[in-house]
C-alpha cells in the first residue's frame, strides 16, 4: 500500500498545480495527486552544496535510496525521510578512479532481482575525455561495514556501447554533427516477453543530446557476455516542445510495467545554466513516434533522476509512488540538489 504524502505545498504545489492543469485541459486519464516539498541532502547536519543528484535506484524497500553524483565516481547512500547521506561513497575496484574529467555518471537502474546497472555519459571533445566517460556496469549490493551496504564485486560486469551509439544514431538518420553531440542522461530496465514466451531482457538507453528529439535506444542483455559490445536499436523518438526558447531535453526514463511504458523527464536548461522547467511524459510500449505529456512542472530546478518507489493496483485505478531528484548544478548555481517523491496516478477517463 502507497503511503498518502501530505499535500503539495511551496515548491511542491508547483508540481501538483501545473501537472493537474495541464491534464484538465488534456482530458488525460494520468493525474499527480500528492507530492511532498523537495528537500535537500544532509551532511553531517549540514545541507550539501557539492554533490549534483544524477541516477537513482531505491535500496531494499526503500527507506534508503542509491543516488549518484555526475562528479565522482562513488555512490551515495541516503535515507529517504530525511535526506541524510549516510557513511562515505561505496565504490567498487572496477570503478574508474576520481579525475577532472570522468566518469559523470548520468543514469542508473534497477531489475526485479536487484541488480543494478549505471552509465557514464559517454560523451567527449578528446578521445580521452570520451574513454572516461563511456562506462556501463552491472553489480549487486549486499552488506557492508556499519550496517552500510558494499558493492559485490563477485557480481560486477561492464558492458560496452559506445561503438554501437554511434552505429545506432546513423541508422536513425542522425547527421555528423548531431552524432559528435551524443550525450547519455538516462537508464532503464525493461522486460519483453518474446514469441514462443521466452523473456528478453533489455536496457533502454536515453539521450540528452543531440537535443532535436528525444531518443531512446535499446540493448538485449538477456545473454549478453562481460565486457560485450551491445548492439543498440530505436525505442523512440518524439519531439518536446521547448520551454521559454529553451530545448526539452531527455534527464531521465524508467519503465513501469504497471502502466505499460515508459516515464520520461525532460528538463530545460540554457548556456548560462539557468532553469526553465521540467516536463514528466508518458511513452507507450511499442509507440516510436509519440509522447503524452503528463506534466509540466519546477521552473526553479533541474530534474534529473526518476524511480518507482512502489505501485499500487486496485480495479480502474493505479498509483505509482516516484522519487524525482534535482541536479541544479550547485557548482555553478550554488542551488543545492534536492529531492521529492510524487504520487502518480492513472484512472480510466
Amino acid at each position: 500500500m502507497l503511503t498518502t504524502m501530505r499535500h503539495a505545498t511551496g515548491m511542491a504545489l508547483t508540481f501538483a498545480a501545473l501537472g493537474l492543469s495541464s491534464i484538465a485541459a488534456r482530458a488525460d486519464e494520468f493525474r499527480l495527486e500528492s507530492a511532498t516539498l523537495p528537500a535537500p541532502l544532509l551532511v553531517d547536519g549540514k545541507t550539501d552544496t557539492v554533490i549534483e543528484a544524477s541516477g537513482v535506484e531505491p535500496i531494499g524497500d526503500g527507506r534508503r535510496f542509491l543516488l549518484a553524483h555526475d562528479k565522482l565516481p562513488g555512490l551515495y547512500v541516503v535515507e529517504a525521510a530525511t535526506g541524510r547521506v549516510l557513511g562515505p561513497p561505496i565504490v567498487s575496484e572496477k570503478f574508474p578512479a576520481p579525475s577532472k574529467i570522468g566518469p559523470k555518471w548520468e543514469g542508473m537502474a534497477l531489475d526485479p532481482e536487484g541488480q543494478y546497472y549505471l552509465i557514464g555519459a559517454h560523451v567527449g571533445k578528446t578521445d580521452e575525455e570520451q574513454t572516461a566517460k563511456s562506462y556501463l556496469f552491472r553489480f549487486r549490493l549486499k552488506d557492508g561495514a556499519n550496517g552500510l551496504p558494499a558493492i559485490d564485486e563477485a557480481t560486477l560486469v561492464r558492458w560496452h556501447i559506445a561503438r554501437s551509439l554511434v552505429a545506432a544514431l546513423k541508422a536513425a538518420g542522425v547527421d555528423d554533427a548531431g552524432v559528435a553531440k551524443r550525450k547519455i542522461e538516462g537508464l532503464a530496465f525493461r522486460q519483453v516477453k518474446a514469441a514462443g514466451g521466452q523473456v528478453r531482457r533489455e536496457l533502454v538507453i536515453g539521450l540528452r543530446e543531440p537535443g532535436d528529439k528525444v531518443r531512446a535506444f535499446t540493448a538485449d542483455i538477456t545473454n549478453a557476455s562481460p565486457d560485450a559490445e551491445l548492439d543498440l536499436s530505436l525505442v523512440f523518438a518524439f519531439e518536446a516542445d521547448p520551454r521559454e526558447g529553451v530545448e526539452s531535453q531527455l534527464t531521465s526514463l524508467e519503465h513501469v510495467p504497471a502502466l505499460g511504458g515508459f516515464l520520461v523527464l525532460t528538463a530545460s536548461e540554457d548556456a548560462a545554466n539557468a532553469f526553465h522547467g521540467n516536463s514528466l511524459w508518458f511513452v507507450a510500449d511499442g509507440q516510436t513516434g509519440h509522447a503524452r505529456k503528463i506534466a509540466t512542472f519546477e521552473v526553479a530546478m533541474k530534474a534529473e533522476g526518476l524511480t518507482v518507489l512502489g505501485v499500487e493496483q486496485t480495479p480502474g485505478r493505479t498509483a505509482v509512488k516516484l522519487l524525482v531528484t534535482y541536479d541544479n548544478d550547485p557548482h555553478a548555481t550554488k542551488i543545492p540538489s534536492r529531492f521529492q517523491t510524487v504520487t502518480l496516478v492513472r484512472e480510466p477517463r
